[in-house]
């Protein structure tokens, strides 16, 4: 389904004024069934999770490097490694590495199987941003939804545009426009570098409303540790900024982040020898777990919470309507990539699951609690 530009941009008014202010604990909904469950822990994973570029299997023994641009099946890491990694086979407490710290890396991985949005969806995620190796990190990771009515091949642009909306690079106009991933309905950016909360390079080409940081190309990039949410777009047009974690709209910055924690953990070195129970420890601390919700259609709200570790448990950071029309189906996928700034980008333990009850289980909720 391709979504009218023109429904999303009215919305994105309505959106901006129910975005959340506060950082309470967000509390789930009754859990609904679970339709993904995937820790990454293992030599393999799900055949359904389609890796593509530096993806790879930390819990699977190392070998030659993913082909870069390249669709594959999730295998183990390249054998010469850049940054504090975690050791290669080491199933049971392995990861998805998304990218390690080499420069010019990008890495996704893709649900390519449809999944309901009738009765709404909560994905739970651990994910890893540490370890650079170059004076800042870069570039972040994307956690994104398409129409699942078309199959999900391909990620969008990387760099800024963080595997999800289009990029024009540099913003040079001789330069070849790359499309964003195909039928993109929603795309919430962690961000470390700062670019995508920016319409830089042509992202958000086609919408009436832009970034508040504008259409520039910005060195230093405008959002730093910024989580960025972006709407339905199709190749070259859409993928607008809905909202993000800064409470400067104006055009003016800077536009510092209102997250209560850092997006980026502060691991630098890892033991040549660390055994998978030592990179497990040291990494525990520098986790940050995210909590995506989109509410039942139809009309479905979205929040993002999220717990960095810091004894708060889960904080909601933002809560916006989500993009109209809804799909009757989601597809999904995580993106990360390296530019000539570099980090080590990790993803685990993935459950997502309907966010209302099944009819069965829910009535049975209701007996349960009149009793």
């Amino acid at each position: 389904m391709r979504h009218g530009l023109t429904r999303v941009v009215a919305s994105v008014g309505a959106v901006m004024a129910v975005a959340s202010s506060g950082y309470a604990v967000a509390a789930s909904a009754a859990p609904g069934p679970v339709l993904v469950d995937e820790p990454f822990t293992r030599a393999t994973a799900d055949s359904r999770f389609v890796g593509y570029g530096a993806a790879c299997l930390t819990g699977a023994a190392r070998g030659d490097a993913p082909a870069e641009g390249a669709n594959h099946p999730l295998a183990g890491c390249r054998r010469d490694p850049a940054g504090p990694v975690p050791p290669g086979g080491a199933e049971r407490r392995g990861y998805l590495q998304l990218t390690d710290a080499h420069p010019e890396v990008t890495g996704a991985v893709m649900f390519d199987s449809p999944v309901p949005a009738r009765d709404g969806l909560e994905v739970t995620f651990e994910q890893w941003q540490y370890g650079n190796t170059t004076r800042a990190p870069a570039d972040g990771i994307s956690f994104f939804l398409t129409d699942g009515a078309g199959p999900l091949h391909t990620p969008g642009a990387f760099g800024g545009s963080l595997g999800y909306a289009q990029k024009l690079p540099g913003g040079r106009s001789g330069a070849q426009f790359v499309p964003g991933v195909e039928n993109g309905y929603l795309g919430i950016g962690l961000d470390t570098l700062g670019e995508y909360f920016g319409d830089g390079e042509r992202r958000g080409n086609g919408c009436e409303r832009r970034s508040p940081a504008g259409t520039e190309f910005r060195v230093p990039a405008p959002g730093p540790n910024i989580v960025s949410a972006r709407g339905p777009g199709n190749g070259t047009e859409g993928y607008c900024l809905i909202d993000a974690t800064t409470s400067n709209k104006s055009s003016t910055g800077p536009w510092r982040s209102s997250l209560p924690g850092r997006l980026h953990g502060g691991l630098a070195s890892m033991p040549a020898r660390a055994t998978p129970q030592q990179a497990e420890s040291r990494l525990e601390p520098v986790k940050r777990t995210v909590r995506v919700v989109l509410t039942p259609a139809p009309d479905p709200m979205v929040t993002v919470a999220i717990d960095f570790q810091d004894g708060e448990g889960f904080q909601q950071v933002l809560r916006f309507a989500a993009p109209q029309p809804v799909p009757d189906a989601y597809r999904f996928g995580f993106a990360a990539s390296t530019g000539p700034l570099t980090d080590v980008q990790l993803i685990r333990r993935v459950v997502l699951r309907a966010q209302r009850p099944a009819q069965g289980q829910e009535s049975s909720e209701e007996s349960s609690e009149d009793d």
